[in-house]
């Protein structure tokens, strides 16, 4: 009886220094895959936030889908211009003297593709739109304009949900330690991301 007795105590023992040991680590574990998870995360969010601007520069505002900014990027080209100023003489006819005029003369060099430009050509550009360790969530992407004043301000946001990004993984952690990342603002004039 004695025997069993012991047995047992050390069978309890070993369960709760093992149900100890998982309580203490699960976090631990948590936060490691989560700063994995996250800095793959930021960078598909940079890829997006140039991509973004790439198509503001062409069409004066910024893409609400990743079905219009995928083939703008994929097929578009930068125009490459060089700008030079220089004054040139010219005779004033009211004033009747030779005077000195600012000119400015804008050269179109060439064309550069807008997606070898920003991400070279091995890029696979259609995985732009998923949450890296998303099981094939994508980025929820808006974009839109705002007043501010008097003035209009064209402004996009890509967010990657908390509950996308850590697909998997324990639910009570998701929603007590993490945060969604994101880039640009529907609210402001922003561009910057909410990890910087």
């Amino acid at each position: 009886m004695n025997k069993s007795i012991s047995i047992g105590l050390w069978v309890l023992v070993i369960v709760l220094g093992y149900a100890l040991y998982a309580t203490i680590m699960n976090p631990i574990h948590f936060n490691q895959e989560k700063k994995k998870r996250y800095t793959d995360i930021i960078e598909n969010l940079k890829d997006i936030r140039k991509a973004q601007i790439a198509y503001k520069e062409l069409n004066k505002y910024y893409a609400s889908s990743f079905d219009e900014l995928i083939p703008l990027i994929d097929t578009g080209v930068f125009t490459i211009v060089q700008r030079r100023d220089e004054e040139l003489k010219y005779y004033n006819k009211v004033y009747r003297e030779h005077q000195l005029k600012d000119t400015t003369y804008i050269d179109t060099l060439g064309f550069a593709s807008i997606r070898d430009s920003l991400f070279g050509a091995n890029y696979t550009l259609e995985d732009i739109r998923y949450i890296p360790h998303g099981e094939g969530e994508e980025f929820n992407l808006n974009a839109g304009k705002i007043k501010r004043g008097t003035l209009t301000v064209q402004v996009f946001e890509a967010r990657a949900p908390k509950e996308k990004m850590l697909v998997g993984m324990d639910k009570d952690l998701i929603k007590n330690a993490s945060k969604d990342l994101v880039v640009g603002s529907m609210t402001s004039a922003k561009i910057n991301g909410n990890w910087e």
